[in-house]
């Protein structure tokens, strides 16, 4: 026993423990682990000899698991908070306020308590930001509340013109109502909106801060031409503007007396960008490379045309054109190099002051002034939170760059304006953001673990590295924030960008090298008129990034138009990508519920069958080959916004016109004839592969949905007796046989509609094609931004 015992490394284990091994093991499990031979149990040893590192590693692993999610403690419960934010959008009446904030105050009180008593839990605090964000949104829309315009009138408005805007297709003023004409007898002044938005002759010389009087064309601002669409009504509202419209003529100057302080100061600020962007047209003449250069310095992109601005779409560079991270990056860390390499040419301030802070206050100052020369949008506000977070954390010695200050930056733009939580520039630059970020946070972790850092001794080697960890970075970068950017762009516009990767790669060096650095010079030299060469050498490379964007672009004849994915699928899709890249360790493989989601609810949907304008007499519909066909006299935004849908172009209108044997009008009506969509099987793919003559969406034999829009009351009748939708401003009888009806009573509450069939096979009722569900773009009762 003894020989066993000296040969077994158990035993040596546990005398080095400090027990005496003298007294014999203290308990019976001991004495036998003790006696054992070594020989006649070696999967002992190997316990022995493994065990204790392999806990060692998971407890590590589990450690570094809690770091990463405390880490991202605030990045959730901003979710959260957006999340209280959407839930109230999407609510299908508008709540009590009253009740909100009872509901508000008693989840606080539960917080407080429970933090008191060291049991708050994660969930309590995430239901609690939920709600935050649903009072808050609620708080927003009772204090932005202000009349709107109810019928459409011609107007002699007499105001203060608080922004222009100068767009391809004419200038447009905001201005703030002070006195008005042509008021309806029933109409008091009061209701009449406080702020319009007008657009005016390319004569217009009226600016910010202007005094007019102007004779109008009013229309209530327009709301949505297809449930889920773009609504700018809802945008209108939270800008408080009342209505919209177009001028007669030029407007006048009026008399109301000084413009406020605020209004000074915008004033001069856009007086300024304008100087700016006029000296750079006078320096590089008018063109792409002018007008690409006063959009990328102050935010003007009035003169860069509709050519240029949809090759950079389809190379994937026209997040350039959007003021955002990468710009305000530019400007204020090339200010702080500046100026510390300025400060470490001296040997007193480089030894006694703290240059680094001096240059980070300097980069502040610096990106405080291109947030107002670049017009201060929603990305060019996150990034300046975001630049604002960095230097401070220079100034206090703490790291600024984080998930933190990302959770920080969104908090504060949705307190502010909870509304921005839909605006397509916020979703996508929070987005790429989040993504960027997390994935980097992960790279500089993994790499500190498993590559320490090995000086080379060669310069050659270094400067080899050093290429190679910039390509990719910028590769990674490039895929991830175009992958999380396109998600959303895929929903909002209906467009990707096939070739953005190698865009990007070809043309953010051109950018960030040649560009922005010049750029950033020419408006440092400009006030002592030394502009010029730096301003030829930032155009020398816009024309070499727009020829690489006219190059990408060419890659392809597929413009990146695709079918509009709904918003469930693009949430449960941007889900996986933040599950996969913020979660840690193994818990990423939980990405795989919302990717299979995402997939489910993708093939699950399918676009609409009819769609019916809020207004008129336009009416799209499907043909019995499956092809969405339009009856509209000419293009426009809800013509656009239908093929959007399908997956086309604008310019695809006059080859989806309805052709005369799907409609039939008169003076008392139209009626339309309606197919049911006819998705792809794997037989009918798979067959259509090897014969081009059978189609797979081919529907005929498929008997149509009768959609009546009457205008005569005999034509109503009639109508009621043989169709299946009704359309009418008339007011329809009770006993109208007809499935769905939409009168005077209920047309502009509803607004647009769009429609889904049941094909025969699936119809209540064989051989007959019925709706499946239809849905209206407005609730009733309507929510504030509808009334």
């Amino acid at each position: 026993m003894s020989g066993g015992a000296d040969n077994n490394p158990l035993v040596d284990d546990v005398g080095s423990s400090g027990q005496d091994q003298s007294q014999g093991p203290s308990n019976k499990h001991a004495f036998r682990r003790l006696s054992w031979p070594t020989g006649r149990f070696p999967f002992r040893r190997k316990r022995a000899d493994t065990g204790p590192s392999g806990f060692s590693q998971r407890r590590e692993a589990h450690a570094e698991w809690r770091r990463r999610l405390a880490e991202q403690k605030l990045l959730w419960s901003a979710f959260a908070f957006a999340s209280g934010v959407a839930l109230y959008a999407l609510l299908p009446e508008e709540p009590n306020f009253l009740a909100v904030s009872v509901l508000f105050a008693a989840s606080g009180l539960f917080v407080l308590r429970a933090l008191r008593q060291s049991r708050l839990t994660s969930a309590g605090v995430l239901v609690f930001a939920v709600i935050a964000g649903a009072l808050c949104a609620d708080l927003r829309t009772t204090a932005v509340d202000a009349p709107r315009l109810q019928e459409a009138g011609t107007f002699t408005v007499v105001g203060r013109v608080t922004s222009r805007e100068d767009t391809q297709r004419g200038p447009r003023l905001t201005i703030d109502v002070e006195e008005v004409a042509d008021l309806p007898r029933n109409q008091a002044k009061d209701a009449f909106p406080q702020r319009v938005r007008i657009s005016v002759p390319e004569a217009t010389t009226s600016g910010t801060g202007d005094a007019v009087s102007v004779r109008a064309r009013l229309f209530p601002p327009s709301g949505p031409v297809r449930p889920g669409g773009y609504d700018f009504s809802f945008r209108a509202y939270f800008e408080r503007i009342g209505a919209t419209g177009f001028s007669y003529g030029v407007p006048r100057v009026a008399d109301l007396g000084e413009e406020t302080l605020l209004l000074k100061t915008k004033r001069r600020l856009d007086d300024l960008r304008q100087g700016i962007a006029d000296r750079i047209d006078g320096l590089l003449g008018a063109g792409d490379g002018s007008a690409l250069a006063a959009a990328l310095l102050v935010g003007d992109r009035s003169g860069l045309s509709a050519e240029s601005e949809e090759v950079l779409r389809q190379a994937g560079l026209a997040h350039i054109l959007a003021i955002s991270g990468l710009h305000m990056a530019l400007f204020a860390g090339g200010t702080y190099a500046v100026i510390l390499i300025l400060l470490s040419l001296s040997q007193t301030a480089a030894l006694h002051y703290p240059t680094h802070r001096i240059a980070a206050v300097a980069a502040l100052m610096a990106a405080i002034c291109y947030l107002g020369l670049s017009g201060a949008s929603v990305a060019t506000q996150r990034s300046f939170i975001m630049v604002f977070l960095v230097f401070l954390g220079v100034l206090t010695g703490r790291r600024g760059l984080t998930l933190r200050s990302v959770a920080l930056a969104g908090l504060a733009l949705l307190m502010l304006a909870p509304e921005r939580l839909f605006h397509p520039g916020f979703q996508m630059s929070f987005a790429a953001v989040i993504c960027l970020v997390a994935a980097y946070d992960a790279l500089r972790d993994g790499r500190g673990e498993r590559l320490p850092k090995t000086p080379s001794a060669s310069p050659v080697l270094r400067a080899m590295k050093f290429v190679l960890h910039w390509t990719f970075g910028l590769f990674l970068t490039a895929l991830i924030a175009g992958t999380a950017t396109g998600l959303i762009g895929a929903y909002h516009f209906g467009r990707i960008a096939p070739f953005g990767l190698i865009g990007n790669m070809l043309g953010m060096p051109v950018f960030s090298l040649i560009v922005m650095p010049m750029g950033v010079l020419a408006l440092i030299l400009m006030p002592f008129g030394l502009a010029v060469l730096p301003l030829q050498i930032m155009a020398f490379g816009l024309d070499l990034l727009l020829r690489i964007a006219d190059w990408t672009a060419g890659l392809g004849a597929h413009s990146g138009a695709v079918p509009v994915p709904d918003a469930i699928t693009t949430l449960l899709a941007t889900a996986t990508l933040f599950v996969l890249l913020l979660l840690p360790g193994k818990l990423k493989g939980f990405s795989v519920i919302p990717f299979v989601a995402a997939v489910i609810a993708g093939t699950l949907s399918r676009p609409p069958d009819v769609q019916i304008a809020d207004k008129g007499g336009l009416i799209a519909a499907r043909d019995n080959s499956g092809t969405l066909r339009i009856h509209a006299g000419r293009a426009g935004f809800a013509t656009d916004n239908w093929l959007q849908v399908e997956g086309l172009t604008e310019t695809a209108f006059q080859d989806h016109r309805m052709a005369e044997g799907q409609y039939a009008c008169d003076g008392t009506g139209c009626l339309y004839r309606a197919y049911p969509y006819r998705t792809q099987t794997i037989y009918q793919t798979l067959f259509g592969l090897f014969n081009s003559g059978e189609q797979g969406t081919e529907a005929i034999g498929s008997p149509p949905l009768l959609l009546a829009l009457p205008k005569t009351a005999d034509a109503l009748e009639l109508d009621c007796r043989f169709a299946d939708v009704v359309v009418t401003a008339l007011t329809v009888p009770d006993d109208c046989r007809a499935g769905l009806v939409i009168d005077s009573r209920n047309r502009h509450a509803l607004g647009a509609i769009s429609i889904w069939l049941a094909p025969p096979e699936k119809s209540p009722k064989p051989g007959h094609t019925q709706i499946a569900y239809w849905r209206a773009a407005k609730t009733t009762p309507p929510r504030p931004w509808h009334k």
